[in-house]
């Protein structure tokens, strides 16, 4: 059977730095072909994080953890926001396996984001919305992963256990001017803006100045 652990780095601890982007794959080869990728593109293994989820054995291919709140309390040390914590969670609850690069050099940053946006990486929101509707489908208890009755996207509105508020560990906040559907990028409160991000906030500024309509093609994902 599977079990929970960090494959890459399993004694980090601590601030991510700043910025960090996060993908989930459906297949193992699929993570550590990302991961591959980007420590051959220069990015230190330490700042690399394979977490897999539940592995069945090939007798029970296809089956899932009865474990909701275990996969969600091993993510403590992500520092995701508790609404993408429990995406996430499910996630591994289902197999699957979260690769997050943390404290990334600007250098490196659009790289990260096309190796780990390549890889065979899903939407994690349109995930979340199908794994919601199988759960109202099959009577799922509230308690575990559940979408909101009252519609909208299945991972702004899911029921936690309560141990989502028990905790004082930082949480970052979703960056949605840098992330894709199929990438995440986050940062953390206080955290130092990345160069690129102040040198368009400067550019921006004056061309506003000037009156002009001019706006900076500095790295931008939104989509």
């Amino acid at each position: 059977m599977g079990s929970i652990y960090n494959d890459t780095n399993p004694a980090f601890s601590g601030s991510t730095g700043g910025s960090s982007l996060a993908a989930f794959f459906d297949s193992r080869s699929d993570a550590e072909s990302a991961v591959s990728r980007l420590e051959d593109a220069g990015v230190p293994v330490a700042r690399i994080r394979l977490m897999p989820g539940y592995e069945a054995d090939a007798k029970n291919v296809g089956a899932m953890s009865d474990d909701r709140s275990g996969f969600f309390d091993a993510l403590a040390d992500f520092f995701f926001p508790d609404e993408d914590r429990a995406v996430y969670a499910e996630g591994l609850r289902r197999g699957g396996f979260l690769v997050q690069v943390n404290d990334i050099d600007d250098a490196l940053y659009e790289t990260v984001h096309d190796f780990l946006d390549d890889e065979g990486s899903i939407d994690m929101d349109e995930r979340a919305d199908l794994w919601s509707l199988e759960d109202r489908q099959q009577g799922a208890s509230n308690t575990g992963f559940a979408g909101s009755a009252q519609g909208g996207k299945a991972s702004e509105n899911l029921a936690v256990s309560e141990s989502a508020f028990d905790d004082t560990r930082p949480v970052a906040m979703r960056d949605t001017a840098h992330g894709s559907a199929k990438v995440r990028a986050y940062t953390l409160p206080g955290s130092s803006s990345r160069p690129s991000d102040d040198a368009d906030r400067q550019s921006q500024s004056q061309s506003q100045s000037q009156g002009g309509s001019h706006q900076s093609q500095g790295f931008r994902r939104d989509h």
